[in-house]
């Protein structure tokens, strides 16, 4: 990791509710729990982005980039107007259930569960297929989007545990 750290002139930490559209090679890094993050690449037109959203629904709040619909729908006006390619890339990461709930009806999701559902239908809405994804469970994760190549490269974490794992999303 340390390595891909390094190789990279830029480095961005991306803050719950930002959103971050390059055109130049960046490695973005980003913390989530029940929160998710969308990240659309297209090699054809060096084109890159990523949003990190942190509850499902907008209602009636102008451009508050913390939702799920309404970063996912800012993006994609954006690569739009950039005229990417049909080569566009999907991935979709988070909506873990980081805080122990206890007992919870089996019919009631959690704001990871949300966000995700959230996500999935906003982008099947505007004709997006998800081609990768690490989403759900009970773990964080520490995501690093390498503009580039559009890799990212998430280490899942467990409260108090010293456990940690690491895996590339091509």
């Amino acid at each position: 990791m340390k390595s891909l750290i390094a190789s990279h002139s830029h480095n961005i930490y991306l803050k719950p509710g930002e959103v971050l559209i390059s055109r130049t090679p960046v490695l973005i890094s980003t913390v989530l729990g029940s929160c998710v993050a969308v990240t659309l690449f297209s090699a054809s037109r060096g084109f890159a982005a990523i949003c990190h959203a942190m509850l499902p629904e907008n209602v009636g709040r102008d451009n508050d980039l913390r939702y799920v619909d309404t970063a996912l729908h800012h993006i994609y006006d954006k690569i739009l107007s950039c005229g990417v390619a049909n080569d566009l890339v999907i991935k979709l990461f988070g909506g873990a259930q980081v805080l122990n709930m206890g007992e919870r009806a089996p019919d009631r999701n959690t704001v990871g569960d949300q966000n995700i559902a959230q996500a999935e239908t906003v982008l099947a809405a505007l004709g997006l297929t998800v081609s990768a994804r690490d989403t759900g469970g009970l773990q964080g994760r520490k995501l690093f989007f390498c503009t580039r190549s559009g890799d990212v490269f998430v280490r899942r974490m467990r409260a108090g545990k010293q456990t940690i794992t690491e895996d590339t999303i091509q």
